[in-house]
């Protein structure tokens, strides 16, 4: 008996298993670990087949602008302007920073070309659900009582749980990721007319809640707040036409209460104190130094995973790097963060530019939650996070779906 299967329903099925797989590798008790990790490159063999096989090719200029920048600041740093001393650190991280904008690109290509994005966003769900009820179920003690979520922002009384994660803050960024992904899907739903059973309402709606109990576990203060923002500027974006009208009014009680919380703030010190507890003060009281000392400003200390600075790899005695606006120009220079910072410009320009675009809103508001979260973590497109993946999809796509006829060219490919 034949067995027909949808190739959309395929490919998505593909992308999910190899999420959820990926994700999986960072876990401390899943077997096979090396192999899931590199499950990436034969579903980039399959992605780019699928991309091509019906003889039709899609492109966007915006996307080309968008990846390309990234790209080629890969190619500068990861094979023309390298630190010989530490070329197999820079060969791995050249290495898979491309890996992921390729499969990147070609499954934005895809959802796109097969007009998927609903089941793109259903399985993208679903690969962090089932990586989010793994970490739970196995590391079930690591769940912290609620009562002690009060001292969250507490340095010395908080209690701190991965799930197996290795990082606390891995773990906050994957949690902060599947409640933004499920608003996304929420979001979608309600806008095809396609809302779920009462089953599969009550399943989100328990996955989102074991996640936001193991997100306050981690006291993860960056990803809380970062999931904070992201709902406020949702909120603000949402709002902006009434806000406009009463712009005064919520000029007055704006100002009146930043300047209150900053004098707070300020009189008690606080503000020095939440820097110092933070572990970030050494990327400017150690690695800034150590910068200057290597002198090439131009061209930085070498492109390689942020982890080398902890590591020392650089043969420097480095700390930890743990901020993505000090990481790149560190790493490669003036010229490196001129390339990235141009990126981050291009892709705001957009959304700014672009506001009637579909989807504009949600996209902005994760937007300005990665630059904030870039402030604690260096997660901005990044191998290091697999939520990487899904921060840039969901830009890219809506790169794509700005002024499509205008800028989307679809190219029939003539065989012999």
């Amino acid at each position: 008996m034949k067995i027909a299967v949808e190739e959309k329903k395929l490919v998505m099925g593909l992308y999910c298993a190899t999420m959820l797989m990926s994700m999986l590798s960072i876990v401390d008790n899943v077997p096979l670990r090396g192999i899931m990790y590199n499950i990436k490159y034969l579903y980039i063999l399959i992605i780019v087949f699928f991309c091509f096989y019906d003889g039709i090719l899609v492109w966007n200029k915006r996307l080309t602008i968008g990846i390309g920048l990234l790209v080629i600041h890969t190619i500068l740093y990861g094979v023309i302007f390298t630190n010989p001393h530490i070329k197999f650190d820079t060969d791995l991280h050249f290495q898979q920073l491309m890996a992921i904008y390729i499969l990147t690109l070609f499954s934005c290509i895809y959802v796109y070309k097969k007009d998927c994005y609903l089941p793109f966003l259903e399985m993208t769900y679903l690969a962090m659900a089932l990586f989010i009820l793994w970490c739970a179920v196995t590391h079930t003690g690591n769940f912290v009582n609620p009562i002690y979520f009060v001292n969250i922002f507490s340095r010395t009384d908080r209690f701190r749980a991965a799930f197996g994660m290795g990082d606390v803050n891995y773990c906050g960024n994957y949690c902060v990721y599947l409640l933004v992904v499920s608003f996304f899907l929420w979001c979608e739903w309600k806008k095809q007319g396609k809302v779920p059973d009462k089953r599969l309402k009550k399943a989100v709606l328990g996955i989102d809640a074991i996640t936001l109990c193991m997100l306050f576990s981690t006291a993860s203060r960056s990803a809380i707040l970062s999931l904070m923002l992201f709902f406020g500027c949702y909120w603000i974006l949402r709002m902006r036409h009434t806000l406009i009208r009463n712009w005064k009014l919520i000029l007055g009680v704006g100002g009146v209460l930043v300047l209150v919380v900053v004098l707070v703030l300020v009189s008690t010190g606080a503000i020095s104190s939440i820097w110092q507890e933070s572990n970030r003060e050494g990327n400017f009281s150690i690695n800034y130094p150590i910068f200057l000392q290597h002198g090439d400003y131009l061209n930085g200390m070498g492109y390689i995973d942020n982890s080398g600075f902890l590591n020392q790899s650089y043969g420097y005695e480095t700390t930890a790097m743990d901020v993505y606006f000090l990481y790149i120009p560190f790493a490669t220079g003036i010229l490196g963060a001129a390339i990235i910072f141009g990126q981050m410009i291009y892709l705001l320009y957009q959304m700014l530019r672009h506001g009637n675009t579909e989807g504009r809103d949600l996209v902005l508001s994760l937007f300005v939650m990665m630059l904030y979260y870039a402030i604690w973590q260096v997660n901005y497109m990044n191998y290091r996070y697999h939520t990487g993946i899904i921060h840039m999809m969901f830009l890219f796509l809506f790169l794509m779906r700005i002024n499509e006829e205008k800028d989307t060219y679809i190219v029939k490919i003539k065989r012999r």
